[in-house]
């Protein structure tokens, strides 16, 4: 039972850093919604049915629809691999960046987390919207705690 009850309170928290030219125009952290195709996926690897699909993308999309446990992908979305990935705990860690040649004209309101076959794990809408031009670049992070 302790088990399927850390599953439950399973969180994430995904910050970045925007940056027009260099320089740092937002910071922005918040936490995630953790989809339902996420647990079943957490579920999988656990049980060993789904070896080698753990969580290899970042996501950006430009849809506006409140994060729900049903959602399965991104509006207009674009995929950027991780670019490193620490387990501390009970704690992952997968850093990102997504650089100034990516996903330019996209208004980004949502991100998401993707495993390697491309099912979602989590899902952020932000309220405000970052206007991906070829002079900005983010970088951040995107934690799981168990």
């Amino acid at each position: 039972m302790k088990l399927q009850d850390e599953l439950k309170n399973c969180k994430g928290v995904l910050a970045i850093c925007v940056r027009k030219q260099g320089r740092v125009i937002e910071r922005w952290r918040d936490h995630n919604l953790i989809v339902d195709a996420g647990r079943i996926r957490m579920a999988e690897l656990l049980g060993g049915t789904k070896a080698g699909q753990h969580v290899t993308h970042i996501g950006i999309g430009s849809g506006t629809a409140q994060a729900d446990p049903g959602d399965i992908n991104l509006a207009n979305r674009t995929l950027v691999p991780v670019t490193a990935v620490t387990v501390d705990g009970k704690t992952a860690h997968f850093d990102f960046f997504i650089g100034t040649d990516v996903g330019n004209g996209t208004a980004i309101r949502e991100f998401g987390l993707f495993c390697a076959d491309g099912t979602m794990f989590s899902r952020r809408v932000r309220s405000g919207t970052i206007e991906k031009e070829p002079d900005i670049e983010i970088e951040g992070y995107w934690e799981i705690h168990f």
